[in-house]
């Protein structure tokens, strides 16, 4: 008999998108034993409209909106079923989605957490990322980002950090404690998410077999090319980037590290000048300083849990920028000088690690 899968569906603000988004989940060729919307405080009647149309779904409506990583952490504790999937409100399932997800996780020993292959549901020919690596300067580099979906690789592949807007997690081999660090706000909690996954030891997987439309995302917080990026989603970004160096990385690996994440910095700052973001940048590098003792109580935390090296779960590569923030002129120069110098730092070291 195979285990039964809850479908935990993230809102906040997702009136437009829930219909689409809900009637995919009945077109699944899974039938979710439960379904549950977890409303992050939306003040735009997501939980009227869901409580009026959608009956069978059960709401759990937040006293507060705690961020993305809260709010999947609530439906983690409420799911009756230990395979429980977690989707993004703009994000619509193909029928076959679930039930890949499940066959390769379960099929894989050891595999914790399984992500499909994400479209663009405006250019469902085009792949927007199919999970996501750590780069050994503590970012995110998502994989096939942008990529026509014709003729990609369809095969599983294991993963070495996860992205949220839809992925299933097998609770029983993850553990009961809570998955997200809520403090994390926004913006790298599920970087945060899937590189302490990997260091404790469980398999990430992309699945591509399974795929699901993506929508365009949360008014003023998600990125897509084109907007601005909010204060908010920069602020994070830069300070959730920095606490995960500092409390997933080996000790080793951050004196290796030291002399290319200075480079970097320095690099960042002048972008940062002349993107007008030094504000959000400020505020960020002000919280790591104010705050040692939480970053090493975590620190401490996450390393007792440790049961992989960081020479198994960092990458190096080309440093994973936004194609769009680099367009034309001195900064593409400057990305690419800086892209090559990366490069060789990582072969110096990383037999090192």
């Amino acid at each position: 008999m195979t285990l039964p899968i809850t479908l935990c569906i993230v809102n906040y603000n997702g009136a437009r998108y829930l219909p689409r988004t809900l009637e995919g989940v009945r077109e699944s060729a899974v039938r979710f034993d439960e379904v549950l919307l977890v409303d992050d405080a939306s003040p735009d009647g997501s939980v009227a409209l869901v409580r009026e149309r959608w009956p069978e779904v059960t709401v759990l409506a937040q006293a507060r909106n705690g961020g993305p990583g809260a709010a999947r952490n609530a439906g983690y504790a409420a799911a009756s079923n230990d395979l429980i999937l977690f989707i993004d409100n703009d994000v619509a399932l193909t029928p076959e989605c679930a039930e890949r997800l499940r066959t390769a996780l379960l099929n894989r020993e050891g595999a914790a957490v399984a992500m499909p292959r994400v479209l663009y549901a405006d250019r469902p020919d085009t792949i927007q990322y199919e999970g996501a690596d750590c780069h050994f300067l503590g970012l995110m580099a998502l994989r096939r980002a942008d990529q026509p979906a014709d003729g990609a690789p369809s095969d599983t592949v294991e993963t070495q950090s996860v992205v949220t807007c839809a992925f299933l997690v097998h609770r029983g081999r993850w553990g009961a404690s809570s998955p997200f660090d809520d403090s994390f706000i926004f913006n790298y909690e599920d970087h945060d998410f899937g590189v302490r996954t990997r260091i404790m030891g469980h398999i990430v997987l992309a699945v591509p077999g399974a795929r699901v439309l993506h929508g365009e995302g949360t008014a003023g917080l998600s990125f897509r090319e084109g907007r601005e990026r909010s204060p908010i989603r920069v602020y994070c970004l830069i300070r959730n980037r920095w606490r995960i160096l500092l409390q997933s990385f080996q000790l080793r690996s951050l004196i290796l590290f030291a002399p290319c994440l200075v480079v970097y910095e320095v690099v960042q700052l002048g972008g940062v000048v002349k993107k007008g973001w030094l504000g959000p940048w400020l505020r960020a590098i002000g919280w790591v300083l104010a705050n040692p003792g939480t970053i090493l109580r975590r620190r401490r935390a996450v390393q007792r849990s440790r049961r992989t090296p960081d020479r198994d779960v960092l990458v190096g590569g080309s440093l994973p920028f936004t194609p769009g923030l680099a367009p034309a002129g001195i900064e593409r120069l400057v990305r690419n000088s800086l892209d090559r110098f990366v490069a060789r730092y990582w072969h110096l070291v990383r037999d090192l690690l």
